[in-house]
């Protein structure tokens, strides 16, 4: 571009008018003064949007990985919990074990849906968290929405009006400047707002990605608090269900402890009675002494005889199991029950456990075995025991005595039995106070402590 005093200006046609800068400046003036968004890269906050999206994103992931391992540990803990209380529901049913151990085994049930529930809780309280988190995320993302349409609206309309002036006569631009000098300053500005779009440019990719990265975290947590509602929902309908199984459970336990209790102080009046009668004591004793070792020899006898059939094992491998459970009224040993008979230095001794249980409890052997006896102690004083004699190898054998004078299905002499099988149900047949069940385990030709061999 030249100037010549007293001459025209001349502008060649191939530079464009800096003129009409000035229209677009104004246009672009009057359309930053309608919006309350700053242009100025100046603006943007301390911290880093994306990464601050990132980081909140990142915090979710831990928040939903901490729920879901919530939810397995709870699903753990109630899958436990249900296999649990069905074994001491069948217990209950079966009185398999002690009523000591049911006690504890229920104990530890309280315990475990305890432990189980402050996990629901725990849970519940991530949801709450998730909840929050997920209402914070998506006011987050809408007012990030909006600044990013204002901050699109800016520069389409700064595109629309720099095409504007760009279409303008060339004439036209540099007549609507009031000066060459005039037009020339406004480069200056036109390069500023140049920079200004670029710089505004920027900032919306930006913040597209910081609008992206919200959404994703509003839907992975929508999507987190779904599946904990719905998994929630049905954990808290499972432990509802415990809890009542328990409480059935603990009701039944309590039923049992009652009625073993006027069980128990029925035999003990029983005892005290036999005590002031002297001649049915002395029956009493002959029979559970003199009674119970010509039974014993009879057995041996018919334990060499089976050996010779190959019928029983020479060895018993394993351990025994209780054959039932209840009160265990007398141990083996040494005892104050005036109506067993003298062993050793013991003025009184019992030769096996007694276990008391309500009447007609189901009776198991305590081993896998053959039936080598099955009926009425034929040697007993009347009244006569029914009792069930298993042998286990040509060594062990175990005793089930006073029992209902019927056998089950499958208890006969040379039945083959396994552990846990029924051989028959308590009662009170025989020299006995009250239902209960005498077991004994003789080994090689001794009684021995039953405790020795569970």
């Amino acid at each position: 571009m030249t100037v010549s005093k007293g001459r025209q200006v001349q502008i060649p046609v191939t530079s464009r008018s800096l003129a009409a800068r000035t229209v677009r400046l104004l246009a672009v003036a009057a359309l930053l003064a309608s919006t309350a968004i700053s242009l100025s890269p100046a603006r943007t906050l301390a911290a880093d949007p994306l990464s601050d999206a990132i980081a909140q994103q990142q915090r979710l992931a831990q928040l939903v990985a901490a729920q879901k391992s919530q939810l397995a540990q709870l699903a753990q803990q109630q899958t436990s919990l249900a296999g649990q209380l069905a074994s001491t529901q069948t217990q209950l049913a079966d009185v398999a074990v002690s009523v000591d151990q049911l006690k504890a085994e229920i104990s530890d049930l309280d315990g475990r849906l305890a432990a189980a529930s402050a996990s629901y809780a725990a849970l519940v309280g991530q949801q709450v968290s998730l909840q929050r988190q997920q209402a914070e995320l998506a006011a987050q993302a809408s007012a990030r929405q909006v600044e990013l349409g204002g901050r699109q609206r800016i520069l389409a309309g700064r595109l629309a009006s720099e095409y504007e002036s760009d279409q303008t006569p060339l004439l036209q631009q540099l007549l609507t400047a009031q000066s060459l000098t005039e037009a020339l300053s406004d480069s200056s500005y036109y390069s500023a707002i140049a920079a200004a779009d670029k710089a505004l440019a920027d900032q919306i990719r930006g913040d597209e990605a910081v609008v992206d990265k919200l959404w994703q975290s509003v839907t992975i947590a929508a999507a987190a608090t779904v599946e904990a509602a719905t998994q929630g929902a049905a954990r808290k309908s499972q432990l509802d269900e415990q809890r009542a199984e328990l409480a059935r459970a603990s009701a039944e336990l309590a039923d049992l402890q009652s009625s073993l209790q006027v069980q128990l102080a029925q035999q003990q009046a029983a005892e005290a009675e036999l005590a002031r009668n002297q001649a049915q004591l002395s029956a009493a004793i002959a029979s559970n002494g003199q009674a119970l070792d010509l039974l014993a020899n009879r057995i041996d006898q018919l334990i060499r005889q089976g050996v010779a059939g190959g019928g029983i094992p020479s060895q018993f491998s394993g351990s025994l199991h209780w054959p039932m459970g209840g009160v265990v009224t007398q141990e083996f040993g040494c005892t104050g029950v005036v109506s067993e008979p003298r062993v050793g230095s013991c003025a009184h001794f019992h030769q096996g456990i007694d276990i008391a249980a309500p009447c007609l409890t189901p009776v198991y052997a305590a081993g896998a075995g053959e039936v080598v006896f099955a009926g009425y102690n034929p040697y007993d004083a009347p009244p006569q025991a029914w009792l069930v004699i298993v042998a286990h190898s040509t060594s062990m054998v175990t005793w089930y005595a006073h029992m209902t004078a019927r056998n089950p299905a499958g208890i006969y002499v040379g039945a083959h039995v396994a552990a846990g099988q029924l051989v028959g149900t308590e009662n009170t047949t025989g020299h006995s106070t009250g239902c209960h069940l005498h077991w004994a385990v003789r080994v090689s030709g001794v009684f021995e402590n039953p405790r020795l061999f569970l």
